[in-house]
């Protein structure tokens, strides 16, 4: 495993093309200006049974300079199974793998000439989140509730965790969910499921459905 995660850190000096069509566009707004365009879908995992979200960012949207891909496939009990992020950037390409194993979350981390691990406490209250990748929080409006469900945020790529209360307000067309606590915002999703908008005030960051 470790000698096939190093190759393909060293193999992708091109951005890594879509693995499958994606069915989604999403606008990133930042202060009221564009920064980025995200495509992304939902499907039921093969292994698992529970929801994959696939995404893949691009920050400029065109000639990006940073791009993300991002899998997370949750179990039928609702921890990960499996969590991919692959970061190309300028200061250097780095994959973060996450999965599950019984209460615990084993991540690891390989970039060219180096790789971490380390293991953290898992369970079904757990999503990873990136900064950069914002379908990712989908998995939030999962285990959202009417009475606000208590949810631990890690950022693998930054290390950073955050504990965020999800609660959800379903409507006609859909379900609210209100963020509240280290992270402050509104999700909304539809009755698909799909990500209709995504504001969260601290950065200023807007995340709006596009035309693909």
């Amino acid at each position: 495993m470790r000698a096939l995660l190093a190759c393909v850190v060293l193999l992708r000096a091109v951005p890594v093309p879509a693995q499958q069509p994606f069915d989604h566009a999403l606008s990133i707004q930042q202060g009221g200006k564009e920064i980025g365009r995200e495509e992304y879908s939902v499907r039921p995992g093969v292994r698992s049974g529970a929801s994959v979200i696939t995404a893949h960012a691009r920050y400029p949207a065109t000639s990006p300079t940073l791009e993300i891909g991002a899998i997370q496939e949750r179990s039928a009990d609702g921890a990960i199974a499996k969590f991919e992020l692959d970061v190309q950037a300028p200061e250097g390409n780095v994959v973060i793998l996450a999965a599950g194993s019984g209460a615990r979350l084993i991540v690891r981390s390989v970039s060219k000439g180096s790789e971490a691990g380390r293991e953290l406490p898992g369970g079904r209250d757990l999503v990873l989140l990136d900064d950069r990748a914002f379908s990712l929080y989908l998995a939030i409006a999962d285990v959202a509730t009417a009475a606000g469900a208590r949810v631990t945020a890690l950022y693998p790529r930054g290390g950073r965790r955050a504990t965020i209360v999800a609660r959800r307000e379903s409507g006609p067309d859909g379900t609210t969910i209100q963020l509240s606590g280290d992270v402050t915002g509104t999700l909304i999703v539809d009755a698909a499921g799909r990500l209709q908008r995504l504001e969260l005030p601290g950065p200023g960051i807007l995340v709006t459905p596009v035309a693909k």
